[in-house]
């Protein structure tokens, strides 16, 4: 019998797209069970599912659709995926089983370890004009409770679309904390700050949930996308990060902004399938592992100080 978890809701979100939000989500997830040894699920709740091609597109899946117009030879290499979150949102009756929403990408793997995903769905462009209301934006929160998802998986990451929509609301109201990955451009200040506002808002139209629920940032992680390591290019680097972080706009929150950036990997771009830590590049292997240390140092800080917190009010 497996050991029960205390799984973390963490979405990963920003209100600027081109920030490398589903690049940061797989890596650190797929680093925690590969290096780690963490069980994790991941949720893409964006309707562009870039997460749900990059993980099926490793894993060898593809919904029956698009299986059916593959030439014969090519499907002995696919397995059919049919699970999708759509399931979760539909209006029907029935609430969906695990099985129905969940598939387990590494087949045979211990529980403690495994890994698993709830794909997205493109037509789930569509639901925002269908499921609006508390009921709908609730759905994925309920999930997560009533199947006992945080007693199986030590990390849950939702992947979130960069826009404030029912998606986001669906994502904040499951989650425990977020993570926002950053570009280093002026833009990047505004950003920050729409999303702290969206969250307060959110928090304010369900206050009752969120009196008794918490959701934080839990942190800032820069993600120059275009910086170039050279000595002009670290320089820009330094600047612009130094500006965003001395920000007026963004002195109220006081964000904690992770020590270890990003690094720029083309690799992320061009293939779809490409994980850091299953590939012989030592910088970005180091890169990808520190960022994952720093994720977890970050995730026991804040969980001891609500424990402190909880304490003190008793």
């Amino acid at each position: 019998m497996c050991e029960k978890k205390d799984g973390k809701v963490v979405s990963f979100i920003n209100m600027k797209g081109g920030v490398g939000k589903t690049t940061l989500c797989r890596e650190i997830g797929y680093t925690l069970n590969k290096k780690f040894k963490k069980s994790i699920l991941f949720i893409d709740i964006d309707p562009q599912a870039n997460l749900t091609q990059s993980l099926f597109e490793k894993y060898n899946l593809l919904p029956s659709d698009l299986y059916n117009d593959l030439p014969t030879e090519e499907q002995k290499k696919i397995k059919i995926c049919d699970v999708s979150i759509g399931k979760l949102f539909d209006d029907s009756k029935h609430f969906p089983e695990i099985s129905d929403i969940v598939v387990d990408l590494d087949e045979g793997t211990a529980n403690d370890n495994k890994l698993s995903l709830i794909p997205g769905d493109l037509e789930t462009v569509f639901l925002e004009r269908s499921n609006s209301g508390a009921k709908a934006e609730s759905a994925l929160d309920k999930f997560i409770v009533k199947k006992g998802i945080c007693d199986k998986y030590d990390y849950i990451f939702i992947d979130c679309p960069p826009t404030y929509s029912f998606y986001t609301t669906t994502a904040f109201n499951a989650s425990d904390y977020y993570l926002v990955p950053v570009g280093i451009d002026p833009y990047s200040v505004l950003g920050i700050d729409l999303l702290e506002q969206v969250v307060e808002q959110i928090k304010e139209n369900d206050f009752r949930r969120f009196d008794s629920k918490t959701l934080q940032n839990m942190g800032i992680i820069f993600n120059p996308i275009n910086y170039i390591s050279n000595p002009t290019g670290s320089a820009l680097f330094n600047n612009q990060k130094n500006s965003i972080k001395n920000s007026k706009k963004l002195k109220r929150y006081d964000f904690y902004y992770f020590d270890n950036h990003f690094e720029f990997n083309s690799k992320y771009k061009k293939d779809l399938d490409y994980f850091s830590i299953d590939k012989n590049n030592r910088k970005s292997n180091t890169n990808i592992i520190s960022i994952t240390q720093e994720f977890m140092d970050r995730i026991e800080f804040l969980n001891s100080n609500k424990d402190v917190e909880g304490d003190s009010n008793e």
